[in-house]
């Protein structure tokens, strides 16, 4: 701890002798924006005007936190121009800057809009992707192709982001923090999955894809953060909102969405409610090769699987502001889904390419799983010009799955003639899992060019899980003893995080730091082992700004994250697929931890070149471990060694036409994997991604827009992956005088979005091809009473997004 108050002194010594010293050449404008109540007005747009003609001179928009400052003006007279939706622009000023100055414009306040839009027709005017200093922003409302999907299909088709195998990956592939309205949700796979299912594009106003959110945030954010922005209600009085989507092609899927809100000058009650009936495929073709005492083993697996899904999903709060700048609510946050699945896996076996045997695998699952959340909050300012604010959340979460699960196995000679009776299966696997966290966040402003940041996190979770395995004997289900288990997890987490930031000149800079001491102890009955673990760490976060001219701002940063093991990754239970293949959970799975280094360039506040590189350490992923002996193969997760990434990126916004708009992101990337295991080599890749979106304004009613994703052939973890196409198109019209909007989108048009690759990787030989089906054609109509959207809110805990296993097929 003396070691880690030292730094915190060193470096608020060192940004306080920075300001002192710092030696100003050049004339600037700065202050901080406030909206309704008090709060930060973030993304605000200031322009400075001369007075004497109010012609524009520069322009910015306001932070997070309200603040602006505008650098590198010549000495004159000017004004402060502000404008933002639904509030009434104001002009500040005029303004006497000589050479050198910095004025400090204060506190502007705007004030909402009373201008009633009535009935016209709303036009749009941002893009889908907005590139901004510190983030990438995804306006969902104009993704046409979003229409009557889940939040979980906007991510898969946006750019830059890519889900796989449960886990959301963004910048650089690593594995992102998602979070709601800034809120983390801890859940991963496929509980993550399953809980973005759970929230319909109808209720998102926009996604952000923010590179480094800092040190406030949980140091698992290796990825940077996918915030996800639910449209909230700007109007007093109450709002009603409604959606309803139908797709088809592949299976079904059926949408509802209804919303409600009311809202006083002291008092916004809200609530939502989403329905969800799912049927989709899941295809999985899959040839191993074993090559033993000089005979070579084929095993040939077909496997399709039906995922139904019926969602239900609500959200009931309310804020109340009790005193001017001092609000306090509540939350509660839950959904009950039942989502059984139909399985089929028949495995061919030959030897020397002669046909030896076929079993057939017929699966059937039956699962329920439950999750309700209760939050409450604070937020306060500490002073009536909100540069001090404190906030924080307590938050509990209680989550259930039952799942049973029948199989039948039938064997059938290289004739195809039945070979032996039938083995019959049943298990049982409950799990229940709960989820306690608190945090309690300060944060200072002293002026516009320092302040500080500071705050503390406690969380615990407990994850208690069966499996019960019977096998039909005599008529009866008896236990299979090495299928059985009884497994308890228990984590904690206790963090607190300090941080600066200085301005100077044309210069930021942020320095923060956050440490995290986490325990946890694992125990499985059978095996009888315990596994308890204790470790603290340090996580340091750097990051300096420097406006070069008008034209480019460039950011450099550094931050160390880490990433923890899902709770049922360390889960030693023993999923049977078939007699030859298994998958089970590694309960000595330890932590990766990864350290970015990236420069950017914003050009034009428009452009953006990103270079980065990251090195990840103990980094963990799915493997399969075969035995040449007994032919079984196991999917397990394992810390295979070091990773390196290097890679340039591409932010490249076009306006064509006045009724044409381009958006493209290009990835081009260089990795090395280098493995711990003696007998594999280090493996070296090269590849490109890209991501094109086209819209076409064609009439102020109606627009057109196309979606292409390209993924070159590439080296990933232990397998070799095919090249990526596929491609999406929507089309949208404005009705009933601007209320009601009918969409009608197709996703993965040519039926090519699915993952084909090759493993050979120590002993392994295998191809396969993987495809959970995105072909579907999507109508859908929604109809709002009011003028905006109804508020929604989310309250999931950061510890959720690691409970894993919900929703897989296993």
């Amino acid at each position: 701890m003396k070691i880690i108050a030292g730094f915190f002194l060193t470096v608020l010594l060192a940004v306080g002798y920075s300001r002192v010293s710092a030696q100003s050449a050049s004339s600037a404008i700065h202050g901080k924006i406030l909206g309704e109540n008090s709060t930060p007005a973030e993304a605000a747009t200031v322009e400075i005007l001369k007075a004497q003609d109010s012609s524009a001179v520069k322009g910015t928009i306001s932070n997070k936190d309200g603040f602006y400052s505008i650098n590198g003006l010549e000495p004159g007279t000017y004004l402060v121009f502000v404008t933002k939706l639904n509030y009434d622009k104001i002009y500040s000023g005029p303004y006497q800057l000589t050479a050198g100055a910095d004025i400090d414009a204060g506190i502007i306040t705007l004030k909402r809009s009373s201008t009633k839009l009535g009935e016209v027709i709303i036009t749009g005017k941002k893009d889908y992707v907005e590139v901004r200093p510190d983030k990438t922003v995804l306006n969902v409302d104009q993704n046409i192709n979003a229409a009557g999907n889940s939040v979980y299909d906007v991510l898969s088709s946006s750019p830059g982001v890519k889900v796989n195998n449960g886990d959301v990956l963004y910048h650089g592939g690593q594995k992102a923090l998602v979070a709601i309205d800034g809120k983390p949700v801890l859940l991963t796979g496929d509980e993550l999955v399953n809980f973005l299912k759970n929230y319909q594009s109808s209720s998102i106003s926009r996604i952000e894809l923010i590179d480094n959110p800092g040190a406030k945030y949980e140091a698992a954010a290796s990825g940077g953060m996918i915030n996800i922005i639910l449209k909230k209600n700007q109007n007093m009085g109450s709002n009603f909102g409604f959606s309803q989507s139908a797709a088809f092609e592949d299976d079904y899927k059926f949408s509802t969405g209804l919303t409600y809100t009311l809202r006083t000058e002291k008092l916004n009650l809200f609530a939502s409610y989403g329905f969800q009936d799912n049927k989709v495929p899941h295809t999985i073709s899959n040839s191993r090769q074993i090559v033993t005492n000089g005979q070579v083993y084929n095993f040939d697996i077909d496997y399709i699987a039906h995922l139904k899904a019926v969602n239900n999903n609500f959200n009931v709060g309310a804020d109340y502001e009790f005193t001017k700048g001092q609000t306090i609510g509540f939350l509660v946050n839950g959904y009950y889904n039942h989502t059984p699945i139909d399985k089929n896996n028949s495995t061919a076996i030959s030897t020397n390419g002669q046909r030896d045997s076929t079993i057939n695998t017929a699966s059937s699952i039956n699962r329920n799983i439950s999750n309700i959340s209760y939050d409450v909050s604070y937020h306060g300012n500490l002073d009536k010009a909100g540069n001090g604010v404190l906030s924080g959340n307590a938050d509990y979460a209680d989550y259930h799955r039952h799942s049973g699960e029948s199989l039948q196995n039938d064997f059938f000679d290289a004739a195809g003639q039945t070979d032996s009776n039938p083995i019959l299966y049943q298990d049982n696997s409950p799990s229940h899992i709960t989820i306690r966290s608190a945090n309690l966040d300060f944060t200072q402003r002293f002026s516009t060019a320092f302040g500080l940041e500071a705050g503390v996190k406690s969380s615990k979770v407990n994850s208690d899980n069966y499996i019960d395995f019977n096998q039909l004997v005599n008529g009866a289900y008896t236990p299979v003893p090495d299928l059985t288990d009884h497994f308890i997890y228990d984590e904690r987490i206790d963090a607190a995080y300090l941080g600066f930031e200085s301005k100077f000149n044309k210069t930021t800079l942020s320095v923060n730091v956050r440490d995290e001491h986490t325990r946890s102890s694992a125990f499985s009955v059978n095996p009888n082992r315990q596994v308890d673990s204790s470790y603290n760490d340090l996580f340091p976060n750097v990051q300096i700004s420097q406006q070069l001219d008008k034209n480019n701002l460039l950011t450099a940063f550094y931050k160390r994250t880490i990433r923890r093991p899902d709770y049922q990754d360390l889960n030693p239970f023993v999923g049977y697929v078939d007699q030859f293949f298994y998958s089970t959970g590694n309960p000595f799975l330890k932590p990766e931890y990864i350290n970015t280094y990236q420069l950017s360039d914003l050009v034009a506040d428009k452009y953006k070149i990103s270079l980065m590189m990251l090195v990840t350490d103990h980094f963990f992923n799915t493997v399969f471990e075969q035995d040449n002996i007994t032919k079984v193969y196991t999917s397990t997760k394992a810390n295979l060694g070091t990773h390196y990434q290097y890679q340039v990126e591409f932010n490249l916004p076009v306006t064509i036409t006045p009724w044409w708009n381009i958006s493209a992101t290009v990835d081009i990337f260089h990795e090395k994997y280098g493995y711990t295991l003696d007998t594999v080599s280090s493996k070296l890749t090269n590849g490109a991604n890209i991501y094109l979106s086209q819209t076409f304004k064609l009439s102020k009613r109606l627009t057109l827009q196309l979606y292409d994703q390209y993924e070159s052939s590439s080296y990933y973890v232990i397998s070799q992956y095919q090249p990526l196409f596929y491609m999406n198109a929507g089309i949208s019209y404005s009705i009933l005088h601007g209320k009601g909007t009918f969409r009608l989108a197709a996703s993965d048009i040519f039926n090519t979005d699915y993952n084909k690759y090759r493993t050979t990787y120590a002993n392994l030989n295998i191809t396969e091809r993987d495809q959970l089906s995105t072909h579907f054609i999507t109508a859908t109509f929604s109809y709002h009473f009011g003028s905006s959207s109804p508020r929604t809110r989310s309250n999931s805990t950061d510890e959720q997004k690691r409970l894993g296993n919900g929703n897989n097929e296993n």
